[in-house]
């Protein structure tokens, strides 16, 4: 099995940060989709244990997620600015948090976000609030995860388990996070 390291490896040299956001999607998918295959190879065949295969099957997930995001974060840079001092945690619970993936789980995610408390929007020509900037990440970045495209499906992101659940917020402020 690949090693997360050799794993990062390889998205840094299919999945470039300058890309444009849906061509990164479809690299991300074939390329998620050619190692769950290769670990599902591993397990048909006897020659992994289930431990790690969960282990590969998160060190898959966790290496796409990052391509993603920060695909999704230069998106919004190009579009909006940045947000000064901004920061983004994602936080995986579920099986990705426990590291007991199979090929089909899902991804339970929580994303929280931080800045300077001087801080109001970003930076670009068409500045946003900085809550409405991280709501519009975070929805690109799940939609990043889960629509459908050329290339299949990647994931399905479950975010009921945030701070606000489903009703509330798609990504949670840390303050906010914290409190809760």
């Amino acid at each position: 099995l690949p090693s997360r390291e050799q794993l990062q490896a390889s998205a840094d040299s299919i999945l470039p940060l300058d890309l444009p956001l849906e061509e990164a999607m479809d690299r991300a998918r074939v390329l998620g989709r050619e190692q769950q295959f290769r670990v599902g190879v591993r397990v048909l065949s006897d020659t992994v244990s289930a431990e790690d295969a969960g282990t590969a099957f998160a060190n898959i997930a966790d290496v796409l997620i990052g391509k993603l995001l920060a695909a999704c974060s230069h998106d919004m840079a190009t579009r909006y600015g940045a947000v000064p001092t901004g920061r983004v945690a994602i936080i995986a619970m579920g099986k990705l948090g426990g590291r007991e993936m199979t090929a089909s789980s899902d991804l339970d995610l929580i994303l929280v976000y931080d800045h300077a408390d001087d801080v109001l929007q970003s930076t670009g020509e068409k500045p946003l609030g900085v809550a409405q900037y991280y709501q519009r990440l975070t929805q690109r970045f799940i939609s990043a995860l889960t629509v459908p495209t050329a290339e299949g499906l990647l994931y399905e992101v479950d975010m009921r388990l945030r701070p606000s659940g489903s009703k509330g917020p798609v990504a949670a402020s840390f303050a906010s996070f914290k409190t809760y």
